[in-house]
């Protein structure tokens, strides 16, 4: 007796039997089974189908063909060994240069450790009379050895610090600014008893270093690099005892928003962080800070304080190509605050 298979139905049997040969991955054969019409065949078809069957399996190519089926490596290609599935962070093979960190509560320091974490190499650059007793013991913690002091106040440091990282670490792909500065009798009392000195100090330290940064950076930073800076809610509305920091800051943010627009076409994106109040060293010399910081909490969206953690996580997305196409921008790290128009605490 002839036996007559429908091309359609073959197909069907083919695809699902190359399927799990292949290592079991079944979803394939379904699919082919699914787009195959359904053909109900008479019970003699059935008889001579089984009897051929049976003939067929003799030859020694069948009984291969049918220890294969028999047997599918279920699986094989969904399990893979526990070594090869450690993933490396997502920034693993990117060198990262840190400016400005003072002690372990700062949000630099929380940057750097994050980046470490993510597996990038950094290096730090502080305040001389930081790095022997705060800084080098930090970043020894991470594997670190680039350490070197930078008054930002001086072109010729920072020129010094960036050859310096060249010439030991090779190009850079991450710059993080961390810097700002204004004399404590500033940050208190009325804005219009700062002094024209105290303008000029607050200024040159907490925004020109950018500028400066930005321009010795740039000849050793790969296509793609990030740099990133902080800046706080206190550049857009007035914030108590902020004073001309606050109007510093907005000079940072618009700095921002020219070098991404001067350094774009080289590949090199530059963003600004607003974080909400952090209990930093350099927090506590803004009068009325504490009373402020603790308040926080209870009329943000989120209900709760902003941790270096928060503002890392932010640096990190920042550092790596999630975030390529962002550059100019000013994002938010203050559990919402930025959206109220008027904060208030819940009613009891």
């Amino acid at each position: 007796m002839k036996i007559t298979r429908k091309p359609s139905g073959d197909r069907a049997v083919l695809s699902e039997t190359a399927t799990v040969a292949d290592g079991g991955q079944l979803s394939a054969a379904d699919g082919a089974s699914q787009s195959s019409p359904s053909v109900a065949p008479s019970a003699s078809a059935i008889a001579a189908v089984a009897t051929a069957s049976a003939a067929a399996t003799t030859s020694p190519a069948a009984v291969e063909l049918a220890s294969v089926v028999a047997k599918p490596r279920v699986g094989r290609r969904l399990v893979r060994p526990a070594d090869d599935c450690d993933h490396e962070g997502i920034l693993s093979g990117k060198k990262a240069l840190v400016f400005g960190v003072a002690n372990d509560h700062s949000i630099a320091w929380g940057i750097a450790k994050a980046l470490h974490d993510q597996g990038a190499e950094v290096g730090f650059s502080s305040m001389a009379s930081l790095i022997k007793r705060r800084v080098r013991p930090l970043a020894a913690s991470i594997g670190s050895t680039f350490v070197e002091g930078c008054d930002v106040r001086d072109d010729d440091e920072i020129r010094k610090v960036f050859e310096r990282y060249h010439a030991r670490e090779g190009n850079l792909d991450i710059l993080v600014h961390a810097v700002a500065y204004a004399e404590k009798e500033d940050l208190a009392g009325h804005f219009t008893s700062t002094s024209r000195d105290g303008f000029h100090t607050a200024f040159d330290i907490s925004v020109y270093s950018l500028i400066a940064m930005a321009r010795e950076a740039q000849p050793y930073m790969n296509p793609g690099a990030s740099i990133m800076t902080m800046t706080y809610y206190g550049a857009e509305k007035v914030v108590p005892h902020y004073n001309v920091m606050g109007v510093a800051k907005a000079a940072l943010e618009a700095t921002t928003r020219y070098l991404a627009a001067d350094l774009g076409p080289a590949g090199i994106r530059v963003n600004a962080i607003s974080a909400g109040p952090v209990r930093t060293l350099s927090a506590h010399g803004i009068a009325g800070f504490r009373s402020m910081h603790s308040a926080f909490a209870e009329v943000t969206p989120l209900r709760r304080h902003i941790t270096i953690e928060d503002v890392a996580g932010t640096a990190v997305y920042l550092a790596s190509s999630l975030s390529g196409q962002t550059t100019g921008e000013v994002i938010y790290v203050d559990g919402g605050f930025n959206i109220l128009g008027l904060p208030v605490q819940d009613e009891e």
